[in-house]
């Protein structure tokens, strides 16, 4: 999907630390809320989720992370759950990063003090000119 046909729908770029609120919305009490309804929004309006390949990575391991903490964490089979509810949502998954992009991706890591994961997610919304969807504190004063 190209980001020029993003102005007709609802499309956004969401890292890691926005889909675990989403996903884990109403199972764990520390996880942020204001999500949902952003999800609604392009689910009810054939919207788009822009995501670079480091996300599934990320996110899988998030989820995997609740299922190991003792307190405040998730079984296995919310988990399974979880991962299957998240592969029906409009994502689009960004091609792998060539040279030109990897080195935008290292200039604004650099330049906003950022790790160069971080940094994936800011210059994916820049190049497509779509919001960036965070709670990452840092990501969020950019």
């Amino acid at each position: 999907m190209q980001a020029e046909n993003t102005k007709s729908f609802p499309c956004f770029v969401v890292d890691t630390s926005f889909m675990v609120a989403y996903l884990l919305n109403g199972l764990c009490s520390d996880e942020l809320s204001g999500c949902v309804s952003d999800i609604e929004s392009i689910l009810l309006n054939n919207g788009q989720l822009y995501v670079p390949q480091l996300f599934w990575y990320e996110i899988y391991n998030a989820i995997l992370s609740k299922t190991r903490r003792s307190t405040g964490g998730i079984s296995k089979a919310d988990a399974m759950d979880i991962l299957y509810d998240l592969q029906k949502l409009p994502i689009y998954t960004e091609p792998q990063p060539d040279a030109q992009i990897r080195s935008r991706i290292f200039d604004l890591a650099e330049a906003y003090n950022l790790s160069y994961y971080d940094a994936s997610y800011l210059e994916l919304a820049r190049r497509n000119g779509l919001e960036l969807k965070t709670y990452d504190e840092e990501l969020k004063k950019i």
